[in-house]
């Protein structure tokens, strides 16, 4: 019995451990299975061409493949692949295709799961199996689509402002209850937008003048699906149109004009978009701020994302190449909307105390004042090598400047003072371009070295000459310049880098300096007329009377008759004649008696002069150089003094061009112009002549081969004078003998023409 029962016993106990043993395997065997499920991940995606026009891609995971959740879009064309449980070990999101329909593939990972989006450039018949640890998705081209061209995309993942086209489907779907209108106090228009849940996402962006809101995988009430007039309001807003599509819901804002600037924010599930109606100089300083924003526009929406992850997002987004160093560190939190890449990177590093270095298409982040370290650190090394580079002797013939000038210009000297016109005269000095210009002789002695003629013009351009000097310097501290003047070459020895500087500098400038024809014409016109009648009338004792009458025309005086001979009667009663010497006269013995004779002369003049003076001064002369031409007489004038006693000086009286044209890049002609025309002039009573002097000086602005009229000078002078003897002149009849008229109508005119001509044979191109 109790053997029995020991034996039953055993047996249940034998039986109860294998039962154990059993739910030991198996648990052993899910958590196995667990492992392996937790673990699963993408490792690689390949693309390959496959018989018959198809276009096969290839998934391979870390572990047997499960079986994915296919869905397709038709617009925008694309296959969406669901693998839950599975993650992400790919090294980047986003890989650029372009191999027939299919454009590019875009990997998102969400909490469990994650999404491999086929972006097509239309939608395609598609199958997908599974193949151990590899999914294969096998495109084939419809027969629309066989003979279609299609379109090579470079990044065709980037969407301005809507990114949310491959995150629509990895957020709930959201809703909008209501669509209001509101005006502000000064002018503003907002449009409320009641929200089913407030964390939607919304992008704006600007297209064809309206304003575009976004929301993605929003629905939208049919209700609400419509357009709304708002223009009577007063606002920058004109219409408001909300559309919804299997995807998205759209709410467009039609705007009144360009002059407003728009915000938004949203709270509690409500969002406000407000715009603000500006003024046109206040829409001229809004858009120069942004002006320096020119990047892609993009949306980003993180929270305590680390700050080195957002960097790369942008770097991916903008294909830069981004280099941030160790000591960029820390998490950001941020939503934006519709903003440059440019600008969000910006503010990024303004959150975070960060600065950029940007050469070519790399972007160096770093800490503030860290980029500042490097240059120096750079610049340091660069002077270290500059100092152990050797130097290099070069011998550069300069053409059509002066090798002085260059010489200056290598130091960091304006070359003004030196003659920017051309080579000067040898000697003392010469005149170039309306400044005093030393001589090469002075400057440069044979071909010594540049030294005290560089601390004369330092002086000479003041204390503020040095820093200026060291500012625009080409040479380097060990660099030196010197001159031959005789063969007007430049010297330089220098190091291999900075000699380049130099030879580039000398190519650039010394290019030959375009040449103007400055033609001048002066027309000078003058219609004089001149009339006097004049009476001269009186008695005159005669020495003897004889018996004849006599009277003579043409004379002067008024003769009588004696018996010794004629004899000129001067005692007048009348004596109103013309002042000058009459053309013509008629005298005349009126009465005779006794010893008297009663005498009338009638004199008249009359002058009519017309004439025209045609003065044409032309120069040909170097663009910016001052040129002068004068034709003329020199009067002498004698005068006394103390000590040197009677001398003897001379004045010009001269027709005198004086001119400094400039040509501008339109190929017009700038030209500060003096025109002189003096010309002696007889002046009544005075020992030495007098000088007439007419001058115009003036800017002008003329076309080439045009023809101005700088300016005129009209005179006109009308005299009408009468002398008359009182009461006697007013007699009737007999009046004219006690009057003498005098007319006088003068006109003068003088015009200046110019003309400037390019001479086009000899043009300078930069």
């Amino acid at each position: 019995m109790n053997i029995k029962q020991g034996d039953m016993m055993g047996g249940r106990m034998v039986r109860h451990r294998d039962a154990y043993i059993c739910l030991s395997v198996l648990l052993l065997m899910f958590q196995i299975t667990f492992v392996n499920a937790a673990g699963l991940a993408i490792s690689s995606i390949d693309v390959a061409s496959m018989p018959g026009d198809k276009l096969q891609i290839q998934m391979e995971m870390t572990g047997p493949a499960i079986a994915p959740k296919v869905f397709q879009t038709d617009n925008p064309a694309r296959i969406a692949l669901d693998f839950p449980g599975v993650a992400n070990g790919l090294e980047k999101k986003m890989f650029p295709i372009n191999q027939g329909s299919v454009s590019s593939i875009y990997v998102a990972e969400a909490a469990d799961r994650v999404r491999v989006v086929v972006n097509l450039a239309e939608s395609m018949p598609f199958d997908t199996k599974i193949e151990g640890n590899r999914v294969l998705l096998s495109l084939k081209h419809s027969q629309s689509a066989q003979h279609m061209p299609v379109a090579s995309v470079t990044r065709p993942f980037i969407r301005k402002s809507t990114p949310s086209s491959v995150a629509a489907g990895l957020i709930p779907e959201q809703g909008i209850r209501g669509i209001d209108f509101k005006r502000g106090d000064n002018g503003e228009g907002r449009i409320l937008v009641s929200l089913e849940n407030p964390d939607t996402i919304v992008n704006t962006r600007e297209e064809g003048g309206n304003v575009v809101l976004s929301f993605v995988n929003t629905r939208l009430p049919d209700n609400l699906a419509k357009r709304l007039d708002v223009s009577e309001f007063a606002t920058p807003v004109k219409t408001i149109a909300a559309t919804s599509s299997s995807r998205e819901t759209t709410i467009t804002a039609g705007m009144q004009n360009s002059l407003y600037d728009y915000s938004l924010f949203q709270s509690e599930g409500l969002l406000t978009v407000e715009f603000r109606p500006l003024t046109s100089e206040e829409k001229e300083i809004l858009d120069s701020k942004r002006e320096k924003y020119k990047g892609d526009r993009l949306s980003l929406n993180f929270q305590d994302i680390d700050i080195r992850s957002v960097i790369a997002i942008l770097a991916e987004f903008t294909g830069q190449n981004v280099v941030a160093g160790d000591d960029v560190a820390g998490t950001i939190t941020l939503k934006m909307d519709d903003v440059p890449w440019d600008e969000a990177l910006d503010f990024i590093m303004m959150t975070k105390g960060l600065e950029k270095f940007e050469s070519g298409n790399v972007i160096l982040i770093a800490p503030v004042g860290r980029i500042k370290e490097y240059k120096e650190k750079q610049e340091a090394t660069e002077k270290v090598v500059e100092q152990l580079e050797p130097l290099v002797t070069e011998y550069i013939k300069i053409n059509y400047a002066r090798a002085e000038n260059f010489r200056n210009l290598l130091n960091g000297l304006d070359t003004g003072a030196f003659g920017a016109c051309g080579s000067g005269l040898t000697g003392s000095g010469s005149t170039s371009g309306g400044a005093t210009t030393a001589s090469a002789s002075s400057l440069t002695p044979g071909s010594q070295s540049y030294g005290q003629g560089q601390q004369g013009q330092a002086q000479a351009q003041g204390q503020g000459g040095n820093a200026q000097n060291e500012r625009f310097k080409i040479l380097s501290g060990r660099g030196s310049a010197v001159v031959d003047a005789r063969t007007n070459t430049l010297i330089i020895r220098e190091t291999a880098k900075k000699l380049e500087e130099a030879k580039k500098l000398i190519r650039r400038l010394d290019l030959p300096v375009r040449q103007v024809m400055i033609e001048v014409r002066i027309a000078a016109a003058n219609n004089n007329f001149a009339k006097q009648l004049g009476v001269r009338f009186g008695v005159a004792k005669q020495g003897s009377a004889g018996d004849g009458k006599k009277f003579a025309i043409g004379g002067l005086g008024t003769q009588g008759n004696s018996t010794s001979g004629a004899t000129t009667v001067t005692d007048t009663l009348v004596e109103l004649g013309t002042t000058a010497n009459p053309y013509g006269a008629l005298g005349m013995t009126l009465a005779r008696g006794a010893d008297y004779v009663l005498n009338l002369e009638l004199s008249a003049l009359q002058d009519q002069n017309q004439g025209e003076l045609l003065s044409n001064p032309r120069v040909l002369t170097s663009d910016r150089c001052r040129a002068t031409i004068k034709s003329g007489v020199q009067i002498p004038y004698q005068t006394t003094s103390g000590n040197l006693g009677t001398t003897t000086i001379f004045v010009d009286a001269a027709l005198v061009l004086d001119v400094t044209p400039q040509i501008t890049p339109s190929g017009s002609v700038v030209m500060a112009l003096r025109v002189t025309k003096d010309a002696p002039s007889i002046v009544a009573g005075a020992t030495a002549p007098g000088i007439n002097t007419q001058q115009l000086e003036t800017n002008v602005h003329v076309m080439d081969g045009e023809t101005v009229v700088l300016g005129g000078v009209f005179q006109g002078t009308l005299n009408n004078n009468l002398n008359k003897v009182p009461f006697f002149g007013d007699l009737p009849g007999v009046g004219f003998l006690f009057k003498r008229t005098i007319k006088q109508d003068d006109k003068n005119e003088l015009l200046i023409f110019v003309t400037p001509k390019i001479v086009k044979d000899n043009v300078a191109v930069n």
